[in-house]
C-alpha cells in the first residue's frame, strides 16, 4: 500500500529532524522493515517493531480485544512467511502497514507485533510471521492493532539513529544457458518445486557461464535459498520462457541508516549489498547496517558510522554509500550536513512525504521508492526543498540495482564521492528542470554493475553520479510545438497534458575508471517533468504533486488523490 504523508508540519519551523523521524513512519507503513534504532539514550536491534525508540505503535481507535482467535500456519517457512489470522474485529483496508500485536498465545512463536500484510475482511488479515504455529488462542489472549503513522514525536538526542530494511532484488545465475523462449519484462515468473514467484526484470545470457536472471521477489517459497528460492525451473507466465538456475540465488537487499546530529544536520547513510556474502562482519569490507547493530558498543554511533574496518564498525565497502553526510565519521558531528539537503535550515513550511508500498504479496512487488519535498516559503510560496529515493524503469537488463538518489549537489558535476554526500544546495526550489535536467549537474546517484565483486577487488562495480536527460529540452521536441501553451500537445481533437518521462544516465568518464562508459539506469517511476502551472498544482485526480513554478518543474508521487498541497 502507497503512503503519504502529506501537508506534515515539522515539530517547529527548524526541526528538520522530525521530518526525518516522520519519513520513519512512512516508511514502516508502506513496507520497510524496521531492523534497528537508537534514541542517543538506549539502543536496540530486535528487528521488534514495536521496540522501535522512535516509536513503537500507537493502538488505532478502539482496536484491541482480549478473546480467542485464530493463527493459520505460514504459507512458507521462509522469510516472508504469511499467516491468516481470522477471529478479529473492525479491521479495513487501511490497516496493510499497520501491525497487529498478539499477546498471550499459546505458543510463544505467535507472540509478537507483526506487520499486516494483506486485508481479508473486517474480521480477518494476514500478517507476516514466518514462525508461526497454527492454533486457535486461549480467552485471555490479546490482539491490537497498531499504527506507526500515529506516533508521537519523540526526544531524540544527539546520536540518535533509526535502521530500516527495504525492497529487495534477486539475481539469479544462469551459467552459460539460453532461455527457452524470450521472457517478458514485468511478467509474473514461478518456480516449479518452491513455488517461489517474482517479477522478471531481465536477462544477461553468457556463453563464459556468468548469465544471470534479475527478478523482483513475490511470494516466497519453500526452497533453501533466500527467500525460499531453489535451483528448480523458473516460468514466465504469459511467455512461456523456462531456464534452470545453475547456483544458489543471490538476493540483494537495500536498508537505510538515519544519524541525528542535531534538529537541522545529520547523516543518511544507505547499502544495496548480497545479504549472504557481504553482509556479514568477518572480513574487511563486509558489513551489513542491521548486522551491525547487533554488536555496537558506543549507543550514539550508528552502524556504519566509526572509523576503522567494518569489524569496529567502520563504513562498509560493498554497496555502501552516503546520499548526505559522511560515512565512517567517527562522530556524528563530523561531516554531517542539512537533513533537508537546503541552506534554508528556518521557517520551513509544510512538508509532503510519499512512499510507494514495500509490501510484496502474489502479483505485486515492492517498489520502496519515497520522496521529502519540505516547503520553503521564504522562497516562494509554490517551492519546495527535499530529496527522493526512486525506483526506475527500462533499465538495463543486467541491473541488480534499478534504484535511484536524487540530491541535488551545491558543487555541480561530479562533486561527490561514494562516502561524502550531499553539501547544502544553496537553494529552497529544487524540483525544476535548470536543477534536475542540466548538464552542468549530476543530481542523481546510483550503482553501475552492483554485484560484479570478488576479492575485494570491484569488478566493474561501482558507485557512481549520474545525470537527467528529457525529450522536451532538445531543439524541435514535442512539448514546445504550441507556443501559446507549451505544456501540452496536440494528440487527438483535444489537447494532453503530458508528463514527459527523465531519463537517468551517465556517459561521462565514471568514477573509477580512465574511459568513458555509457549508463542507462532508466526512466524515473515517481517523477516526472511538465510544462507551465503552478506548484502545488496536482494531476491525475491528485495521483501527482507538482513542486515547484519556475520553467520545467518536476511532478511527484504517488500522492494520496485526496489532499491538497500547500508548502506553508
Amino acid at each position: 500500500m502507497d503512503i503519504q504523508v502529506e501537508n506534515f508540519l515539522l515539530n517547529t519551523s527548524n526541526d528538520q529532524s522530525s521530518g526525518i523521524w516522520k519519513i520513519t513512519r512512512a516508511l514502516k507503513t508502506a513496507g520497510w522493515r524496521y531492523k534497528a534504532s537508537s534514541d542517543a539514550t538506549t539502543q536496540e536491534a530486535t528487528g521488534n517493531p514495536n521496540n522501535d525508540k522512535w516509536g513503537g505503535g500507537v493502538q488505532v481507535g478502539a482496536q484491541t480485544a482480549t478473546v480467542s482467535f485464530t493463527i493459520g500456519t505460514p504459507t512458507t517457512t521462509s522469510y516472508g512467511g504469511r499467516s491468516t489470522v481470522t477471529g478479529l474485529t473492525g479491521f479495513a483496508t487501511t490497516s496493510v502497514g499497520h501491525f497487529l500485536k498478539i499477546t498471550g498465545a499459546t505458543n510463544s512463536a505467535n507472540d509478537g507485533t507483526w506487520l499486516i500484510t494483506k486485508f481479508n475482511s473486517a474480521t480477518s488479515v494476514d500478517i507476516e510471521n514466518p514462525a508461526a504455529i497454527a492454533e486457535t488462542t486461549p480467552g485471555t489472549a490479546t490482539w491490537t492493532e497498531l499504527s506507526a503513522l500515529l506516533d508521537t514525536f519523540p526526544t531524540l538526542g544527539t546520536g540518535a539513529w533509526w535502521c530500516g530494511q527495504g525492497p529487495s532484488t534477486m539475481k539469479v545465475p544462469i551459467g552459460a544457458s539460453i532461455p527457452s523462449g524470450t521472457f517478458i519484462r514485468g511478467e509474473n515468473v514461478t518456480q516449479t518445486t518452491s513455488g517461489a514467484t517474482g517479477e522478471f526484470l531481465g536477462v544477461v545470457t553468457d556463453s563464459n557461464g556468468q548469465g544471470y536472471l534479475v527478478i523482483a521477489p513475490r511470494l516466497s517459497g519453500t526452497g533453501g535459498g533466500p527467500r525460499g528460492w531453489s535451483t528448480d525451473l523458473i516460468t514466465g507466465a504469459r511467455s512461456g520462457a523456462t531456464v534452470t538456475p545453475s547456483a544458489t540465488v543471490i538476493e540483494f537487499v537495500r536498508e537505510i541508516v538515519f544519524w541525528r546530529n542535531t534538529t537541522t544536520l545529520g547523516h543518511i547513510y544507505f547499502q544495496v549489498i548480497d545479504q549472504a556474502s557481504e553482509a556479514t562482519t568477518s572480513a574487511s569490507g563486509t558489513g551489513r547496517f542491521s548486522t551491525m547493530a547487533l554488536t555496537l558498543t558506543t549507543i550514539t554511533i550508528c552502524p556504519g558510522g566509526a572509523t576503522g574496518l567494518p569489524t569496529t564498525n567502520g563504513f562498509p565497502v560493498y554497496g555502501s554509500y552516503s546520499p548526505q553526510g559522511q560515512g565512517g565519521s567517527g562522530a556524528v558531528t563530523t561531516g554531517s550536513q542539512t537533513w533537508v539537503g537546503s541552506s534554508i535550515a528556518v521557517n520551513l513550511g509544510k512538508s509532503q512525504i510519499l512512499c510507494a508500498n514495500c509490501i510484496e504479496d502474489s502479483g505485486v512487488s515492492q517498489d520502496g521508492s519515497f520522496i521529502w519535498a519540505a516547503g520553503t516559503p521564504s522562497v516562494a510560496t509554490t517551492s519546495f526543498a527535499g530529496w527522493g529515493y526512486f525506483r526506475v524503469d527500462e533499465q538495463e537488463d543486467g541491473d541488480v540495482d534499478p534504484y535511484v538518489w536524487y540530491f541535488r549537489p551545491a558543487e555541480g558535476s561530479n562533486s561527490r564521492t561514494r562516502t561524502v554526500g550531499n553539501a547544502s544546495n544553496g537553494s529552497g526550489d529544487v524540483w525544476q528542470s535548470s536543477f534536475v535536467l542540466t548538464n552542468g549537474s549530476t543530481p542523481f546517484i546510483g550503482w553501475r554493475r552492483r554485484g560484479y565483486q570478488s576479492g575485494g577487488v570491484l569488478n566493474g562495480d561501482s558507485w557512481q553520479e549520474l545525470q537527467a536527460w528529457w525529450v522536451g529540452n532538445t531543439t524541435g521536441a514535442f512539448g514546445v510545438q504550441n507556443a501559446g501553451t507549451p505544456e501540452t500537445v496536440a494528440c487527438t481533437f483535444v489537447t494532453t497534458k503530458p508528463r514527459e518521462p527523465i531519463w537517468i544516465a551517465g556517459w561521462y568518464a565514471q568514477v573509477g575508471n580512465s574511459i568513458p562508459i555509457n549508463i542507462r539506469k532508466g526512466t524515473l517511476r515517481w517523477m516526472y517533468v511538465v510544462q507551465g502551472n503552478a506548484g502545488t498544482d496536482t494531476y491525475d485526480t491528485k495521483r501527482w504533486i507538482q513542486l515547484s513554478s519556475v520553467a520545467n518543474p518536476m511532478v511527484v508521487g504517488p500522492a494520496d488523490g485526496t489532499t491538497t498541497p500547500v508548502n506553508q
